[in-house]
């Protein structure tokens, strides 16, 4: 592989007693030989660089390119600023060129690089208490296996590099993805007899990290021919259960508490995302990546590396035609519109009510909790046109959505989506707009609407859809433009755990306890006055892996696990998911799909010895 000895940010400044939120505190400079990780700040200096080096992954619009679009529940919005529509659509330009490919890659294989440093070196520093340098050894065992899991759940076979590079190396191989495995599960095995339970340094790997890394490589090896079957999936739910059973990890109460303050003005909690005193390290979260408001923390070798992702899921809200009264401000985003969910995945949360779909009786609040469905207005003595209503025809009709014409006042509502049937007498006594998927849509949501861009006609859009709030930051510092996001972002956390417990007891064939840990999370999700509502419990006879990944979606939407989530079952399971709901996709995308391109700058860089082998199909 063609990387020089020390690609990778290396040194921190002065770290006294190893303290501080990990790799937001230190300002970090390059240039330094690898000898230094023989030495105590070292040695924590290489751990802090590959710290920071996750920002440039789990922050940017790159990971939803390669995880999100493309998939049964999202797909490519209408804003070209991207690669998104290509990873969307499967097209010709999805190609081994793609720059998001090799801004993988190659920083992973650096971040590798510096860990293996790490961990040849480490062992023999001398001068730091063993417990810290246990800890510090730990930490690089999981973040190696968390890189490589990455790598190969994307590329299949890789160069399998476990000790530092010395020198530029001109010639490479590929390993089979089974030696991947159990090179992962290795360091793994060694992370959690040295990792602590809990650390104060939020962002730093802990033992219930990974463990439920662990068990997340496990269950998806467990469907590999070359996987243990049986044994993974009893290995994957003993690992879940583990971390279940820790005690070191609570689900909040309130779903929607997971990622936004409840505000006075916004009951239904179905406005945007009030970060106003939102404290960052929940007891849910199992693994984060940092990030800090001030910028020049965030910084690696002198590039900015803010959490971009506020951007990325808004739909366009800020001109009359969207509704009025409601210019672009810092509450509701700057709207990129990368992507946005499909009507599949806007289908899933159908489940919403107990009773009349639109009444107040909500069931599971994990849609109001996930999507900003309603926008209110901060500048009055407006008014939303009264048009004419939908009708049962397709979009394409250019119909004017309609409303009841009143004046639109500050704090008033002004547009609403909907993922069920409203009738036109609503509508029409509504100051608001109001959007839905078209009705045949509805009615089965792999019959798609259409693009339906800049219409004004009732029904949702490639540029007017619900927007997942999860990821917005009204706590920027530059104003409403501000691209500088400083919000935690999730990696692992405990809701996720209960459902890999579930897929592994699948696997197993245990459905009644499958269904036991499924309802852990509906419980939970379901409002103050159905906690034991039975028709939200789910039975063992409903139980199967279509349904697992419709709860998936419903529990984890837009947390960058999707293209995961339907790659991990096999090429035929996320072939036959993609095809049916992901319209932009379904023309092209093939079987080969389930992997990644290798990049064109790994191929070009080996330049002695064999040539370096593309995937299949590419």
């Amino acid at each position: 592989m063609k990387r020089s000895i020390l690609p990778a940010v290396t040194l921190a400044a002065a770290l006294a007693g190893f303290a501080g939120c990990v790799s937001i505190d230190e300002k970090l400079i390059t240039g330094v030989s690898s000898q230094y990780y023989a030495t105590p700040d070292g040695l924590n200096s290489a751990l802090i660089s590959s710290y920071a080096q996750l920002r440039g992954f789990y922050g940017k619009e790159q990971l939803l390119s390669i995880t999100q679009v493309g998939t049964d529940t999202w797909q490519a919005a209408d804003q070209q600023g991207s690669n998104n529509n290509n990873f969307d659509a499967y097209n010709g330009q999805l190609n081994s060129q793609a720059a998001e490919l090799a801004n993988t890659w190659n920083p992973a294989y650096q971040m590798i690089n510096t860990l293996n440093a790490a961990l040849d070196r480490g062992p023999g520093t001398a001068g730091i208490p063993a417990a810290t340098k246990n800890a510090l050894l730990g930490e690089a065992h999981f973040l190696r296996a968390l890189e490589y899991f990455t790598l190969v759940q994307f590329f299949g076979d890789l160069t399998l590099s476990l000790h530092e590079n010395q020198g530029v190396v001109l010639e490479a191989s590929r390993q089979p993805a089974a030696d991947v495995y159990k090179a992962i599960i290795a360091d793994l095995d060694t992370a959690i007899t040295q990792l602590p339970l809990t650390t104060a340094d939020y962002g730093r790997a802990t033992r219930g990290a990974a463990q439920t890394l662990r068990s997340k490589v496990y269950l998806t090896r467990a469907y590999k021919t070359y996987g243990a079957g049986a044994a993974d999936f009893t290995a994957a739910l003993a690992d879940a259960k583990a971390v279940i059973a820790s005690g070191t990890y609570a689900l909040e109460p309130v779903y929607a508490d997971l990622w936004c303050v409840a505000r006075a003005g916004d009951p239904g909690r179905g406005g945007f995302c009030d970060n106003t005193g939102y404290v960052q390290n929940r007891k849910e979260f199992i693994f984060t990546v940092q990030f800090n408001y001030n910028q020049a923390n965030n910084d690696v070798d002198g590039t900015p590396q803010y959490n971009y992702l506020h951007l990325v899921y808004g739909s366009q809200y800020d001109n009359s035609a969207a509704g009025v009264g409601i210019p672009r401000d810092i509450n509701n985003g700057r709207p990129f519109r990368r992507l946005k969910p499909t009507q599949y995945g806007f289908s899933v949360f159908n489940q919403r009510y107990a009773g009349t779909p639109g009444a107040s009786d909500i069931l599971d609040t994990r849609f109001d909790g996930s999507y900003q469905t309603v926008w209110y207005a901060t500048v009055g003595g407006q008014r939303n046109p009264i048009g004419t209503c939908p009708t049962n025809q397709t979009p394409q009709v250019g119909l004017v959505a309609c409303t009841s014409n009143a004046v639109v006042n500050v704090g008033d509502t002004t547009i609403v989506y909907a993922n069920y049937a409203v009738d036109n007498a609503k509508r029409q006594a509504s100051k608001y707009t109001i959007r839905t998927t078209c009705p045949v849509g509805l009615a089965d949501p792999s019959v798609y609407c259409g693009d339906n861009f800049g219409e004004n006609n009732g029904y949702i859009g490639w540029d007017r859809y619900p927007v997942l709030k999860k990821f917005q930051d009204n706590l920027r510092l530059g104003g409403f433009n501000d691209q500088n996001g400083g919000k935690v972002q999730v990696v692992f956390r405990l809701g996720e755990v209960y459902l890999l417990a579930a897929e592994a007891d699948l696997g197993l064939s245990n459905t009644t306890e499958a269904a036991q840990m499924i309802n852990v999370l509906r419980t939970r999700a379901a409002s103050p006055t159905h906690k034991t509502d039975p028709a939200f419990q789910v039975t063992p006879a409903q139980i199967n892996l279509d349904f697992i990944m419709d709860e998936r979606e419903r529990e984890l939407a837009g947390e960058f696990n999707r293209w995961y989530d339907l790659v991990r079952p096999g090429p035929a399971f996320f072939l036959a998911r993609v095809q049916k709901y992901n319209p932009k996709a379904r023309p092209n995308v093939q079987t080969k799909h389930a992997l990644r391109p290798i990049p064109q700058s790994q191929i070009d860089g080996v330049v002695l010895g064999p040539k370096y082998p593309q995937n299949p199909g590419y």
